[in-house]
């Protein structure tokens, strides 16, 4: 029995080694991952989802759990209790701090739900999406170039189009109605009044001549 008793553990601190080195691996590989993804300085769209505040959030907080859980498993015990009370408070201050810091945006807070295609290009190699941001008794209504080209597909660094969507309206002038393009690089604007908007932008770097905004910062 006693012999039994020490064979069985070295293989459990073999194995909580190796548990720790797994979670450890993890966020190791999950943090970077989603830092890149927050900063998506390529503005990649297919990105975009993980770089949210509250991803990046959750994977902080998740991280220094599972790093408090590592420690854990190869620390001794009085070092252990210590290790677990600091993950405890990095993860509720990534917690905050990814929601605070990371969160906020050009209009206040991300936008919410998808993107919504509002146009098309004939050849299929561009689009106009729609998205909302939301902000306490306002909102905003912005439209942006993007590119159609699978994993590859980015995303124009410059508001196309931005119409602010206050709680008791602006009137037709100011809210937006349709997009359509043109030409391959041509794009049209109208507002529910029926008033258009014209501009171009450059196919490689998706900048418009111009951008049109209304009620927005």
């Amino acid at each position: 029995m006693i012999e039994r008793g020490i064979e069985q553990r070295p293989m459990n601190i073999v194995r909580r080694r190796v548990m720790a080195i797994v979670l450890t691996g993890l966020v190791v590989v999950a943090v970077p991952a989603v830092l890149v993804a927050w900063r998506n300085p390529w503005h990649y769209v297919h990105l975009m989802p993980f770089g949210r505040s509250s991803v990046v959030a959750a994977v902080l907080f998740a991280a220094s759990v599972l790093l408090g859980v590592a420690a854990w498993l190869v620390l001794r015990p009085a070092l252990a209790r210590a290790a677990a009370v600091v993950a405890t408070v990095l993860a509720l201050m990534a917690a905050c701090s990814g929601v605070e810091f990371l969160g906020p945006s050009l209009y206040g807070m991300e936008p919410d739900g998808d993107s919504r295609v509002v146009a098309l290009s004939s050849g299929g190699s561009f689009e106009v999406v729609l998205l909302h941001y939301p902000e306490f008794m306002t909102g905003f209504d912005v439209l942006r170039i993007r590119s159609r080209a699978g994993l590859r597909s980015r995303e124009a660094n410059q508001d196309l189009a931005c119409f602010a969507t206050p709680f008791d309206g602006l009137g037709s002038e100011g809210t937006f109605s349709t997009a359509r393009f043109l030409s391959d690089h041509e794009i049209e604007v109208r507002t529910e009044a029926g008033q258009p908007w014209t501009t171009r932008f450059d196919p490689r770097t998706f900048l418009a001549v111009s951008t049109l905004s209304h009620g927005c910062q």
